[in-house]
């Protein structure tokens, strides 16, 4: 684990640490700049707590930055760095000047060399973090949104099959882009075969289980939903 003494002594009192983590589950590659040079660079076990009493025991007294990539660690990582004194950013990956060679030479230990060299230069912007409970929220709504497509596709299967068939439902209970529970309850009909009438009525099941889930969801929160989900609901 090479390091190089920028100071006499061991106080480093007002000296900035530039750090970079390439943030995983199971490890993080890190690299430490300062003064233009690169101090330290190895592989740690996950935690915040780990790498701060690394920086406390070989750099203490320094002011510490630090940045690691948006992605499926999510935001944990940031608080707790932020918690411990350490100034820390959440950068996406396309804002992150990449040259072509390291395109090419992509690994954890690099992306954290580049992260803290671009750090130390000025060349980040960090991402807007949001709370808690705004997460949540964000989480609520992308989990709503995945279920408006199952729902669609789940309609749109049983009208392909419908087409297919050339099974016509009446006019009266046609006229919506979403089948109606009227429209399900008329197509309570048998097929030529046992494993048509089969097919139909999974497919009329999978719809009713998808718009039963998407109303669960919906009516489970108080939020404001967008009239394309609010039409589906009406047709739960």
């Amino acid at each position: 684990m090479p390091k190089t003494k920028l100071q006499n002594g061991n106080d480093f009192s007002g000296q900035k640490f530039y750090v970079g983590l390439d943030v995983h589950k199971k490890s993080w590659a890190v690299t430490i700049r300062s003064l233009g040079i690169e101090v330290s660079h190895f592989s740690q076990d996950p935690g915040a707590e780990r790498l701060d009493a690394y920086l406390q025991r070989e750099f203490p007294g320094g002011d510490y930055y630090s940045a690691y990539e948006a992605g499926f660690c999510g935001t944990e990582a940031h608080g707790q760095l932020c918690k411990l004194g350490i100034k820390n950013i959440i950068v996406h990956a396309a804002d992150i000047p990449t040259t072509d060679k390291q395109k090419k030479n992509k690994t954890d230990l690099h992306d954290s060399r580049a992260l803290a060299d671009h750090l130390e230069r000025g060349n980040l912007k960090g991402i807007y973090v949001l709370n808690q409970d705004q997460q949540e929220l964000r989480s609520l709504f992308r989990m709503t949104e995945s279920k408006v497509i199952d729902v669609t596709r789940a309609n749109n299967r049983l009208k392909s099959f419908l087409m297919y068939y050339s099974i016509k439902l009446p006019e009266t209970i046609s006229k919506n882009e979403f089948l109606s529970g009227k429209a399900l309850a008329w197509l309570n009909i048998e097929l030529g075969s046992s494993p048509g009438t089969f097919t139909l009525q999974q497919y009329i099941e999978e719809l009713k289980y998808q718009r039963k889930q998407l109303f669960q969801i919906t009516k489970s929160c108080g939020c404001r939903f967008s009239p394309c989900i609010r039409k589906l609901i009406r047709t739960c």
